[in-house]
């Protein structure tokens, strides 16, 4: 078989730049821009458009990161030949957060604008006591640069997901500190001690271990 190529798609509010600390050389990689939503478009739909350029590749790994990976778990129930690595994410409904679980069930957030969401800056006022101010930078600027049409797609459709991966075909890497999806609910990780939501970049040399690590593994078997 064939190196693995692999497909990255990044989470909400974000684009390939939140893999920019994730050195992975001598693989073939791709990143998978966000599209724009279709009229009242499911989820399902979105990402069976999401994976096309994945189906015709020979042996694929996609790396979700948060809603990527619940994305690429997806995937795995429509692409039988394809592999997932999670980051910061979710595979399967009982490891939905509290928010999510909420968004679910009391759907308000369809209410809000894509523009009213990129003026939330406030978001990420806890974050910046954590995080040295060019990462929170970094990450704000992605942010304000997403089409407000995914935007608002995405915040109605992502607590609506209860898919279900493909156990077999899917590792996931979650960080203990995760405070929007919480380690407590995730099974049948690797964790990354004192991680957080944002590791992938904040992290991201020790994220970029881990996937060697997975990567290298899948390539053995």
């Amino acid at each position: 078989m064939s190196r693995p190529q692999l497909f990255f798609i990044s989470g909400l509010g974000a684009d390939h730049r939140a893999f920019d600390r994730i050195e992975l050389g001598g693989y073939d990689q791709k990143h998978l821009p966000w599209l724009i939503p279709e009229k009242k478009e499911s989820f399902h739909n979105y990402v069976r458009r999401m994976a096309e350029p994945i189906q015709a590749a020979e042996n694929p790994v996609v790396i979700g990161l948060s809603l990527g990976g619940m994305m690429a778990s997806e995937m795995t129930t429509f692409i039988p030949h394809m592999r997932a690595i999670l980051v910061s994410s979710i595979k399967a409904p009982e490891e939905r957060s509290a928010l999510l679980k909420l968004g679910r069930a009391f759907p308000a957030q369809r209410l809000i604008t894509g523009r009213a969401l990129k003026r939330m800056s406030f978001i990420w006022s806890a974050a910046k006591r954590k995080y040295p101010k060019e990462d929170i930078e970094h990450m704000m600027q992605m942010f304000h640069d997403q089409d407000e049409r995914f935007l608002k797609w995405a915040i109605v459709n992502a607590p609506l997901w209860r898919g279900r991966g493909v156990a077999e075909r899917i590792s996931h890497i979650h960080g203990t500190a995760d405070q929007m999806f919480p380690v407590h609910r995730i099974s049948n990780h690797i964790e990354l001690e004192g991680g957080t939501h944002l590791m992938v970049y904040t992290r991201g040399k020790e994220v970029t271990e881990l996937l060697k690590q997975e990567l290298n593994r899948l390539e053995s078997v």
